[in-house]
């Protein structure tokens, strides 16, 4: 479901955050010549720019040597965790479609704007955060290559989100770049919440931001099991750039036990979708434990959201079915 008025489309890319985004960082430096922050914002731009076409160009070649993707792999572990993304995605309407293609499409601009923030916090962890997306970008394509898939709205083309396929794990012929799992759109919103430090209004704005992304990747993009994994995925990118290597290896070996069983063992990981559902629970919850002082805080957090979203989401597909 992607929004179909195209004007409006437009106007909801990122092209637009971009020019006010460089115009405002022009207008700072312009009045305060002598501040780091602006110039270091700004030379985080140039080097999403820089990167982009290399980023393709990877991507590019991971979509000529995977052919074969297991998207129907993912969507049978979907169906049988109760939530799949094609009864989320039939939820919204169309106006709710063009918020959320707006939300998913402003990733590399909430990126950069949370560095600054981050920059100008007296609490702030810039360095850090800069790592975390530096690791997160570099390991995520690697991953993708494990679990090759393309997401259900190419896998099914016009049966998502209205339809119910019955298919088998297979692998299926699909062209295109195999970045479905972990979905690194959720495990970077995640960052958001993870670097927001002690200021509710932040911490409030990050979690709002992570809701709409998880939202808006389910409509468009993703499997929710993508967005499972993506989970101990931004706690591994964390710990690593807070250079805690114990704590960010056991968020790795999660990520990896997800993605090999999925690849290697998906009839017997569905065989009891209850033992399921409390695996991909217990995936949330060990990453929340792995946080220092997160024993409590961090797993309530992370937790709470998800625990109530999600039984509402199922019963409200139910419901409209």
């Amino acid at each position: 479901m992607l929004p179909s008025n195209t004007l409006l489309a437009t106007f909801l890319t990122p092209g637009v955050a971009w020019a006010l985004g460089v115009l405002g960082l022009c207008i700072w430096m312009l009045f305060h010549p002598r501040a780091n922050e602006p110039v270091k914002i700004l030379l985080l731009f140039v080097g999403f720019v820089i990167l982009g076409p290399i980023c393709d160009a990877v991507m590019n070649i991971e979509s000529r040597n995977t052919p074969m993707k297991f998207d129907y792999f993912l969507y049978v572990v979907d169906v049988n965790l109760g939530v799949s993304a094609f009864s989320v995605a039939r939820l919204f309407t169309d106006w709710q479609g063009y918020i959320l293609y707006a939300i998913y499409q402003s990733l590399t601009v909430f990126m950069i704007l949370w560095y600054g923030l981050n920059l100008t916090r007296r609490d702030g962890r810039p360095n850090k955060l800069l790592i975390a997306y530096v690791v997160g970008y570099l390991i995520g394509p690697c991953l993708y290559m494990l679990l090759p898939a393309r997401g259900p709205r190419h896998a099914f083309g016009s049966a998502f989100p209205m339809g119910n396929p019955d298919v088998s794990p297979a692998l299926v012929q699909l062209s295109g770049w195999p970045n479905a799992i972990p979905s690194l759109h959720v495990s970077t919103a995640l960052l958001f919440v993870l670097f927001a430090g002690k200021n509710r209004a932040l911490r409030v704005v990050a979690w709002i931001y992570l809701a709409g992304t998880v939202a808006a990747t389910l409509a468009f993009e993703h499997y929710l099991i993508d967005l499972i994994v993506a989970v101990p995925f931004a706690y591994f990118v964390t710990r690593i750039a807070e250079g805690k290597t114990a704590q960010a290896l056991g968020n790795f070996a999660v990520v990896l036990a997800w993605l090999l069983t999925i690849r290697f063992r998906t009839p017997a990981l569905v065989m009891y979708p209850a033992v399921l559902r409390v695996l991909a629970f217990a995936t949330i919850a060990f990453a929340g434990f792995s946080m220092p002082g997160g024993r409590k805080s961090a797993t309530n957090d992370l937790l709470q959201p998800l625990s109530t979203e999600l039984p509402c989401a199922a019963s409200a597909a139910h419901s409209r079915e």
